[in-house]
């Protein structure tokens, strides 16, 4: 085989390999993308959503975090949509010293389980479970190893809210 049927051949493969590329190129769009058809963006969209209140702390970091996710910090729009969650925390010691056997190592869990209605309809659109996870050094100080559980808990609350934002985009991009 000579230099130039080589040359000739590996211009067909590529052409061939960038043509699926080129003919599906105009069917990506962008999912915070402003829509042409006129229709409201995914951003205002989700500030659609009304989510209900929280009972306990970490709950209420959930909310807080997503509620700023879904508005941006502005107001929200007139709620389209109400989510149900159900937040739970828990804690659990993940190394032990041996000899003085107390924790060195907690891990937070934080379990979100939430629901997506419409608004005055009780039929639930999306629902599902969130997680998040987050080990911290416990010392010997008690203040110190309950701040540091605290903040794992923040973390992990913001974890959950970013889950539940990406998930809620994703639902409301394929489901005008």
């Amino acid at each position: 085989m000579s230099s130039s049927d080589r040359r000739t051949r590996r211009a067909l493969l590529l052409a061939l390999g960038l043509a699926p590329t080129l003919m599906l190129g105009g069917c990506f769009r962008p999912m915070y993308a402003t829509p042409s058809d006129g229709s409201p963006a995914l951003n205002e969209r989700l500030a659609t959503i009304a989510v209900d209140e929280a009972t306990e702390r970490v709950g209420q970091q959930v909310r807080n975090a997503l509620t700023f996710g879904l508005t941006g910090g502005g107001a929200p729009a007139a709620p389209q949509y109400a989510l149900h969650m159900t937040v739970t925390s828990s804690a659990a010691s993940g190394i032990v010293d041996s000899h003085a056997n107390t924790p060195e190592i907690d891990t937070v869990v934080v379990v979100c389980s939430y629901g997506l209605t419409r608004i005055g309809s009780p039929a639930v659109l999306l629902s599902g479970t969130a997680y998040g996870r987050k080990s911290y050094d416990r010392g010997l100080q008690r203040f110190a190893a309950l701040r540091a559980q605290r903040d794992a808990e923040n973390d992990s609350a913001k974890l959950v809210a970013e889950q539940l934002k990406t998930r809620l985009a994703i639902f409301l991009a394929d489901h005008p």
